[in-house]
Parts: structure tokens; C-alpha cells; sequence
């Protein structure tokens, strides 16, 4: 009797034991999964925040390369868009040279710089203006190695009389624009690339 009741307990306290174990095993599992749970979300949350980010800045990236171009379009449409006003001679002949102003250039790259006031470039110092029966203007002018030489300001739509050449040459400058032609470049057979043409009024 005593045994049976021995190994009863004996059971019991098994059974107890497997039941603690059963539970304390599932407790850990719980714990597992619930910690698991939130470390998956925030990987999630994290991944997102990163393709949100990632996007963004892609789209910056995007805003800033088109305002760039439309910076970029914007100061070639300004640069094409300045127009110079046709030269007043009947102006210049009262000393005021405004709308002759700025930078004059030729293809061989030389230029001739006025203000307001006149012809501005080193060395060159005007001696006389007039004007001819066609509309010509020219500005005579002493250069620092004591010779002289005309330059003949030619409105649009105006052509340099024959006169000016020998053997026969003629204007073949661009006619639709203003123009300065050296009394030096005449009979140079070169006059197309030294033909001064209004660039820039600055």
C-alpha cells in the first residue's frame, strides 16, 4: 500500500514537472515570436523609409537637373534675345555715340571698343567726323605709329561707295548689318574677315 502510494506521488510529481517544463517552453516560444514580430516590422518600416528617401531624392535630383536646363535655356534666350540698336548717325555727328557703344569685332578676332562718347580703343585718338553723300560716317583717326587711317561706319542697308577701293573691288560685307570697315582693309582682298561688325553693346 505504501508503495503504491509512493509511486503515485512519484507520477504526480512527474506529470508536475513535464507540465512546468511544457509551459516555461511555450512562454520562451511567445516570447520568441513576439520579439521576432516587431524587429520583421521595423526592418519593414525601415526598407520603406529607405525607398521613400530614395525617392526623394531622386526627385530633387530630377528638380535640380531641370532647373538647371531651364537656368541653362533661359541665359541662351536672354544672350540671343539682346538686340542693338541700329547706329544713329545724325546722332553720332553730335558727339553722342550711344547707339554705336560697345564691342566691334571682326573674324580675325581684332576689335574696336566705343562708349558713349567715342571711339575708346588703345592707340587710336579720332581726329575728324563726317559723313558722306551716302550716309557714310567716317571717323579719320591717328593711330600711335603716326600713320593715319579712316574708318568708315556704314549703317545697314548702306554700301560703301566704290569710290573708296582701287582695282575695282567692291563692299562684299554683310549689307544687313552695321559695319565698320578700316580705310587699311580697302584693297587687302581680305575685307570679309576684316569687317568690323557690332557684337555687343557692352
Amino acid at each position: 500500500m505504501k508503495m503504491k502510494s509512493i509511486l503515485k506521488s512519484f507520477v504526480v510529481a512527474l506529470l508536475s514537472v513535464s507540465l512546468l517544463l511544457g509551459c516555461s517552453a511555450q512562454k520562451k516560444s511567445d516570447n520568441g515570436e513576439k520579439s521576432a514580430s516587431p524587429k520583421t516590422s521595423l526592418q519593414s518600416k525601415s526598407h520603406k523609409s529607405d525607398k521613400h528617401s530614395s525617392s526623394e531624392q531622386e526627385k530633387k535630383t530630377e528638380s535640380s537637373s531641370e532647373s538647371s536646363q531651364s537656368s541653362s535655356s533661359s541665359s541662351e534666350e536672354s544672350h540671343e534675345a539682346e538686340s542693338l540698336a541700329p547706329i544713329d548717325t545724325g546722332a553720332i555727328l553730335k558727339a553722342d555715340y550711344s547707339t554705336a557703344a560697345g564691342t566691334w569685332k571682326n573674324a580675325q578676332g581684332q576689335v574696336l571698343n566705343f562708349n558713349n562718347q567715342g571711339l575708346t580703343t588703345a592707340g587710336m585718338i579720332v581726329s575728324l567726323l563726317d559723313i558722306d553723300q551716302d550716309g557714310v560716317l567716317l571717323l579719320n583717326v591717328e593711330t600711335g605709329s603716326k600713320t593715319n587711317l579712316t574708318l568708315y561706319i556704314v549703317p545697314a542697308n548702306h554700301t560703301l561707295s566704290q569710290q573708296y577701293f582701287a582695282d575695282g573691288q567692291t563692299d562684299t560685307s554683310d549689307k544687313s548689318k552695321d559695319r565698320i570697315i578700316s580705310s587699311e582693309s580697302l584693297n587687302s582682298g581680305q575685307l570679309e574677315n576684316q569687317v568690323y561688325y557690332h557684337v555687343s553693346s557692352r
